[in-house]
């Protein structure tokens, strides 16, 4: 089985720009990629990454200049076997999550993400299916599976659906991650608990972390 994670190279987690310099949030997002590609490696599956530019990584690459829906529907029509979809900012994606959803009875698995989005699906029948991402995708995607004919199961996961897409998102990698990218996190942000809702803010509290695959003088980006 495959696993397909579209990943932006160059300014990637734009919106975490209020409490991260660029260098921290390409370094963030690709110990993210690296915590997610090791989980869907270690259960089995073969990963391809889906970028815009050239990218040296521990994977498959496959590079498109087209939209993402475009980029996703030209790789799943040629497919004979199940794919999974997996957003490159769910890194709380564990072993058993995945299991669960390979082990799943149904055509269509999807992990919705907060706010009408989709983070994970897992299609058995790529080529009977197409992708629709951007604003209520979960909507989008539920409705193409049944007009289409296939079943749909809802995974209903805290993990899956805890993507870091705002700064107010981090709490959750700070408190539940236990990979690179958590332990990367808190080498240079901490808890703000001092009133309200719980804050990361700046201040490490852990040594430094750094990226298994690409050393970090490549993380230099451009805004």
């Amino acid at each position: 089985m495959k696993a397909i994670v579209p990943f932006k190279v160059i300014n990637a987690k734009s919106r975490l720009s209020s409490l991260l310099t660029v260098e921290e949030r390409t370094i963030l997002a690709r110990l993210m990629l690296q915590d997610i590609t090791r989980t869907l490696k270690d259960s089995g599956l073969k990963v391809t990454l889906l970028t815009t530019m050239p990218f040296e990584w521990d994977a498959e690459i496959i590079v498109s200049e087209k939209d993402l829906n475009s980029a996703l529907n030209d790789f799943l029509c040629v497919q004979d076997e199940p794919v999974m979809i997996v957003m490159a900012d769910v890194p709380l994606i564990s072993h058993k999550n995945v299991a669960d959803m390979l082990n799943s009875p149904a055509e269509i698995v999807i992990s919705p993400g907060r706010g009408g989005g989709t983070n994970v699906q897992f299609i058995r029948h790529p080529k009977k299916y197409h992708v629709d991402y951007y604003g209520a995708s979960f909507l989008d995607h539920v409705r193409i599976a049944a007009d289409n004919g296939l079943s749909v199961e809802v995974f209903d996961s805290f993990n899956t659906s805890s993507d870091i897409d705002e700064v107010g998102d981090l709490v959750e990698l700070y408190i539940h991650g236990k990979g690179d990218a958590s332990r990367y996190l808190r080498s240079i942000t901490k808890l703000d608990t001092s009133k309200g809702r719980v804050k990361v803010v700046r201040g490490g509290e852990e040594g430094p972390v750094t990226v298994a695959h690409a050393p970090a003088k490549k993380y230099a980006a451009t805004e």
